[in-house]
């Protein structure tokens, strides 16, 4: 499972239809609704009606459903998939206050979804080319319906489904559910077998509780004084200090900023990441410590310092209602590992799980009503998130699904973000960064020997010199697995 653009994933050729949310001309079941939106959402939704971003930020997934494509069913599983989760059918009203609503939701009767065939084609290319031009222009935090679906019917067996969301209404863990539960609800539908999901609680509802939260703090509270001291120390000394993204460009004008490129890419196979896992248990350690500390010291050995600054997303799902519901459950971290005293991989663990252990109950208070305290237009610049995602329901199925996660596009010559998650068939480094020469193969060089830091835990356990992990001291440990997921 990789988080990708669309435009690297070899989309099969086929007809393509439009599958898009519409209530008709029900406008009486749009009903004012007076559930604030995050801080989060409030911010998206700020920046896009003040023409802030130039491109859309939505989230998507691609996979395959090996079952004949049924329009009817489909459009059934569909709305069924819809009305299963409240987010979807809500958005903002331009007219209203945001703190005090600012959101309509549907409530009517009339809820469809349109079929748009938009024809045959013989390349996968053209299809990469239509769907990314569609997503991009009719997504928005604005703008409702907030997520399109496409289906691609080719002369094989089964059928790929590629859908989007503006990342207003959804982040990565909902795409991750909504695969299995539309995977699900379409073999029920089109079998007349009962999907048997469980009920799950609303984002809406989550979103009063974050506001609350947010107008709870001051100046003064930890929480904020901890991320002041987090953003001044890392403008004197920014955490990822490679060409990847200094110099910057400064040209300040988004449509004038190249567009960022991507690469992903496994660095451990299944065994090699149950090994690491394990040699970082028997230290104490689980993987999480692991995969941060393994990038403290691969920076390190890159750009020559102890400190390791980074913006970290953890989940906010903490009520078990919320374990499946789709929505905007992510907030923010600030870490830093210092290995200044670290002679060991060991010590590095040991850094590490207290760095991680400072700030986990941070992502709770709204990142965005911090730095609304603080004055600043905090919007991070190197985000590095960990995911252990072998346990969403229907991760069995996603090789055999070929399923994908998806991004839209980003202009930026400053943002650095990493995203690394431990799959089913290991663990995969995903990244965005400034689309130019020096920062593709700073990037490069990063994930390489990210890669031989993992590999060398593996093989080796933690008790070696840091310094042995990233000079290819152990023999066989750089070697790549050709057992390793294409």
């Amino acid at each position: 499972m990789k988080f990708t653009e669309l435009s690297d994933y070899p989309v099969p050729a086929g007809t393509v239809t439009i599958w898009t949310p519409t209530t008709g001309a029900d406008s009486s079941g749009w009903q004012p609704d007076p559930r604030p939106f995050t801080y989060d959402q409030s911010a998206s939704i700020r920046r896009s009606s003040t023409g802030e971003v130039d491109e859309n930020s939505w989230l998507g997934a691609i996979f395959e459903i090996d079952d004949e494509l049924d329009d009817d069913h489909f459009e059934s599983c569909l709305r069924q998939w819809l009305t299963r989760h409240e987010a979807l059918l809500s958005t903002a009203d331009p007219a209203a206050d945001e703190l005090h609503g600012g959101r309509r939701t549907y409530r009517g009767a009339h809820l469809d979804v349109n079929a748009e065939e938009a024809g045959g084609f013989d390349s996968g290319d053209d299809i990469r080319e239509l769907l990314t031009e569609i997503f991009d222009a009719r997504l928005a935090p604005t703008r409702w319906p907030h997520c399109v679906v496409a289906t691609v019917d080719s002369s094989r067996k089964g059928f790929t489904v590629v859908f989007a969301a503006d990342h207003v209404v959804m982040d990565a863990y909902s795409i991750l559910l909504s695969i299995s539960e539309i995977r699900r609800l379409y073999t029920s539908t089109r079998h007349g077998v009962a999907a048997e999901m469980a009920d799950v609680g609303s984002h809406l509802d989550f979103s009063v509780h974050d506001r609350a939260v947010g107008l709870g703090l001051t100046g003064e509270h930890p929480a904020v004084s901890r991320w002041r001291a987090f953003l001044d120390s890392s403008a004197d000394a920014p955490g990822f200090d490679l060409p990847l993204v200094r110099p910057h460009l400064e040209t300040r004008d988004r449509a004038r900023t190249p567009r960022q490129r991507g690469i992903s890419e496994y660095v451990a196979t299944d065994h090699q990441a149950t090994f690491m896992s394990s040699a970082a248990r028997a230290s104490g350690h689980g993987t999480q410590t692991a995969v941060f500390a393994a990038l403290a010291v691969t920076l390190r050995a890159l750009t020559g310092h102890d400190t390791l600054r980074l913006t970290m997303p953890m989940h906010t799902r903490s009520e078990a209602r919320y374990a499946g519901s789709v929505g905007w459950y992510v907030g923010l971290a600030p870490l830093e590992v210092d290995l200044a005293g670290s002679q060991t991989f060991d010590d590095a663990l040991t850094a590490t799980a207290g760095a991680i252990d400072a700030v986990r109950h941070l992502p709770f208070f709204p990142y965005q009503r911090i730095v609304e305290l603080l004055g600043t237009g905090g919007e991070p610049e190197f985000v590095v998130s960990y995911l252990d995602i072998r346990h969403v329901p229907g991760a069995a199925e996603w090789d055999a699904a070929h399923a994908q996660i998806l991004r839209g596009g980003s202009r930026s010559d400053r943002e650095v973000y990493l995203w690394i998650a431990r799959v089913p068939g290991g663990i995969t480094v995903s990244a965005r960064h400034p689309g130019h020469d020096p920062a593709d193969a700073s990037m490069r060089d990063l994930v390489a020997t990210y890669a031989s830091v993992l590999r060398a835990i593996a093989t080796e356990g933690t008790g070696h010199p840091l310094a042995s992990y990233t000079h290819a001291t152990f023999a066989g440990a750089t070697a790549i697995d050709d057992a390793r997921p294409a």
